[in-house]
């Protein structure tokens, strides 16, 4: 099979080397693996994404066809047919053409493209991160109105198009949409990624844990306050941040440590910074007692299958496509967003009741080996070989 795959998300090359962030490097190698050629129609990363480009793509059927530097949202939506028209000659040769969404240029594939056959693997919802949005000037309210107008094209375009979702609450939003729709899990999860241990909280100092993208709707102000009540009651915790902000400033990682100061915690939050995935990143999980990311709103995090492969008890919140995977007091804790009293009151029982901590942590492990990116990609190859045969 010759596939090609785009997402905005930019390659960056350096002698001849092809450097993507390690959550998408590991999937595309994955899939690679799996065909005779992968074609990336993918944008060039300017200065800010080349550091954040950490993984070297490792097979040698990935072939880079450049779309261009990256840009804005607006100028990929209102030049798309300029910027597809690179992709257009190498197309016509794939079997099929993965289009991970949501994105910008989504809605304009079919028309741009025409001739191969489009997969789009859905893995969140602009409308649903545009319905939490709070609109502060006229730029944010333009931004809303964006948002909704791209998900009104892609939908129309998704009629017509064969569809991958990756939570069962997106199979249900879209399964009247697509001409088919299959429901693929995405993961970052190799073989060589498990911790097996029976138990954490074990030493003086619990170590919480939260690994993912630094924002406010990740519930990390949340957090903050959680640990400031932990403190006051004595409890010798400590708060554990790894990732990284879009915004270069580093306004909330700045805002956090400005309310960490005002609750007198500053001593007992640390930022890690952005963590390499593989060992650098499970070093971070394994030396945590519970992991933590109460989200305002999610697809699926694939941090809680990180934390689970090795080992941590997971509390989170059961939004989105969360407890369609998970269930409460069985394989992880499921809190309300928002909600800094049942966190607090969740984080103490999982450190005083042994016997859940342990069942927790047992069957979180179980089920992030259901979960690996070698199980899920052959999953997401047999269905694009059916469909190609249909």
């Amino acid at each position: 099979m010759i596939l090609g795959y785009y997402y905005h998300i930019p390659i960056c090359q350096n002698n001849g080397r092809l450097y993507v962030p390690g959550y998408l490097g590991i999937f595309l190698d994955a899939l690679a693996s799996e065909v005779q050629v992968l074609y990336l129609f993918m944008h060039e990363g300017n200065q800010q994404q080349i550091a954040e480009a950490d993984y070297e793509l490792q097979q040698s059927n990935i072939i880079f066809i450049s779309l261009g530097n990256i840009s804005p949202a607006w100028h990929r939506h209102l030049f798309h047919k300029k910027i597809l028209s690179k992709a257009s000659p190498v197309a016509e040769i794939c079997d099929a053409i993965i289009i991970r969404a949501p994105t910008p240029l989504a809605p304009f594939f079919k028309n741009d493209l025409g001739k191969p056959r489009l997969i789009f693997m859905i893995v969140g919802d602009y409308l649903e991160s545009a319905n939490h949005f709070k609109i502060k000037n006229l730029r944010d309210w333009v931004m809303i109105q964006y948002l909704k107008r791209n998900d009104f094209l892609f939908r129309k375009v998704m009629r017509s198009a064969d569809v991958l979702v990756n939570s069962p609450s997106l199979l249900n939003k879209y399964k009247h949409l697509g001409k088919t729709i299959h429901l693929i899990r995405t993961t970052t999860l190799t073989q060589h990624d498990f911790f097996e241990r029976n138990d954490t909280c074990e030493n003086n100092t619990i170590e919480l844990l939260y690994t993912g993208r630094i924002e406010a709707a990740k519930g990390l102000f949340e957090l903050l306050a959680s640990l400031a009540q932990l403190r006051s009651l004595h409890l010798d915790v400590r708060l554990n941040i790894v990732g990284w902000e879009a915004d270069s400033k580093k306004t909330i990682e700045k805002a956090l440590l400005n309310k960490a100061i005002e609750l007198r915690v500053e001593k007992y939050i640390i930022f890690h910074g952005r963590k390499k995935i593989g060992q650098a990143l499970n070093d971070m999980y394994r030396k945590a007692d519970i992991y933590l990311i109460p989200s305002y709103h999610e697809g699926f995090p694939r941090t809680i299958w990180e934390a689970m492969a090795n080992s941590l008890p997971v509390i989170t919140t059961c939004v989105g496509g969360i407890p369609d995977y998970l269930t409460n007091n069985e394989n992880a804790i499921l809190v309300e967003p928002k909600n800094i009293t049942a966190l607090v009151k969740k984080i103490i029982l999982i450190i005083d009741n042994r016997d859940l901590r342990t069942k927790l942590i047992k069957n979180g492990y179980l089920l992030a080996k259901q979960n690996t990116i070698e199980i899920q990609t052959n999953s997401m190859i047999n269905v694009i070989e059916k469909l190609l045969i249909d």
